[in-house]
C-alpha cells in the first residue's frame, strides 16, 4: 500500500507541471507598454481629439515666446491622458510639421519646448518673428543680438549698458518707449529663449554677460546678423571686411553660395 500511494504522488507531481510554464515561454509573452495600457483605456476618437487640442494649445501658448513647460502641458491639455504624453507630443510635433510648417523644439535644457517657423529657414532672411505691437522691441533686440554676435558671441552687461547708452537707452532710467529696459533684455527677452544671461565666474562683486539664447538660434541667421550690420554702418561695408565675424558665419553655417554673393551685391547697388 505505501508503494502505491507513492507512484500516486508522483504522477500528481507530474500532472501539476504540466500547468507551469518553461522560462523560455514566459519570456516569449509579449508585454504591453505603458504608454499601450494607457492608450487602451481610450478610443481612437478621443486621442485624436486630445491630440488636435494639443496643436492648439501650443499654437496658442507660443504667442508669449516663452517655453511651454511638460507640467503645463499635462495640467491643462493631457490631464488623465498625461501618460501618452511621449506618443501625444510626437504626433503633435507631426502635424505642427506637415500642416503649419513649424518645428516644435525641446530645449537643451529639458525645461519645455518652443515652435520655430521652418518654412522659410533655408532662405537669408531674418526668422525672428513678432506681431506688430512688438516691432519696437524688435529693433532693440536686433541690436542686442548684433552686438553679441560682433562681440565673439559673449558681451558682458557692462559693454552692452555702454553701448546702449549712446542709443539714449540706460537702464537706471525709464524709456519713453520701452518702459524698463533692464527688466525687458535681463528678463523678457531671457524668458522668452532669445537671450541667455549668466553670471560671470569668480566675478566679485556679481557680474553678468550676454550670448545668444536658444530661439535666436534655431530662429536666425549669423549670416543675416552680419548683413544687418553692414547695413548699419554703410558706406559700401561687405561681409567678408569684418573677417572673424565672417569665418564664424562660414565655420557654423558653410560658405556663401553665388546666389546669395549675388544677392549682396543687388543689395549694395
Amino acid at each position: 500500500m505505501p508503494k502505491a500511494k507513492q507512484k500516486s504522488r508522483r504522477r500528481e507531481s507530474d500532472d501539476s507541471d504540466d500547468d507551469v510554464a518553461e522560462p523560455s515561454q514566459l519570456q516569449s509573452q509579449p508585454t504591453m507598454t505603458q504608454a499601450q495600457k494607457a492608450s487602451a483605456d481610450f478610443s481612437p476618437e478621443e486621442i485624436e481629439r486630445r491630440e488636435n487640442d494639443l496643436v492648439q494649445y501650443l499654437l496658442i501658448m507660443d504667442q508669449k515666446k516663452q517655453p511651454i513647460k511638460k507640467l503645463d502641458i499635462n495640467n491643462a491639455v493631457l490631464k488623465e491622458m498625461k501618460k501618452l504624453f511621449p506618443a501625444m507630443i510626437a504626433s503633435a510635433q507631426q502635424k505642427l510639421r506637415d500642416v503649419f510648417g513649424i518645428e516644435l523644439l525641446e530645449l537643451e535644457s529639458k525645461k519645455g519646448y518652443i515652435l520655430i517657423n521652418k518654412l522659410d529657414l533655408s532662405s537669408d532672411k531674418p526668422h525672428l518673428k513678432w506681431t506688430d505691437l512688438d516691432n519696437q522691441k524688435s529693433a532693440l533686440l536686433m541690436i542686442t543680438l548684433s552686438l553679441i554676435f560682433m562681440n565673439n558671441n559673449v558681451l558682458s552687461e557692462a559693454d552692452l549698458w555702454h553701448t546702449l547708452r549712446r542709443l539714449d537707452i540706460e537702464q537706471d532710467r525709464r524709456h519713453e518707449v520701452f518702459g524698463d529696459v533692464k527688466k525687458l533684455i535681463t528678463r523678457e527677452f531671457v524668458q522668452q529663449g532669445y537671450l541667455l544671461y549668466t553670471k560671470i565666474p569668480a566675478s566679485e562683486p556679481p557680474k553678468y554677460e550676454f550670448t545668444w539664447g536658444e530661439r535666436s538660434r534655431a530662429e536666425t541667421k549669423k549670416r543675416y546678423m552680419l548683413s544687418f550690420v553692414c547695413q548699419m554702418y554703410g558706406n559700401d561695408i561687405r561681409p567678408e571686411q569684418w573677417t572673424s565675424q565672417y569665418q564664424d558665419v562660414e565655420r557654423t553655417e558653410g560658405p556663401m553660395t553665388d546666389e546669395e554673393a549675388a544677392m549682396d551685391s543687388q543689395s549694395d547697388n
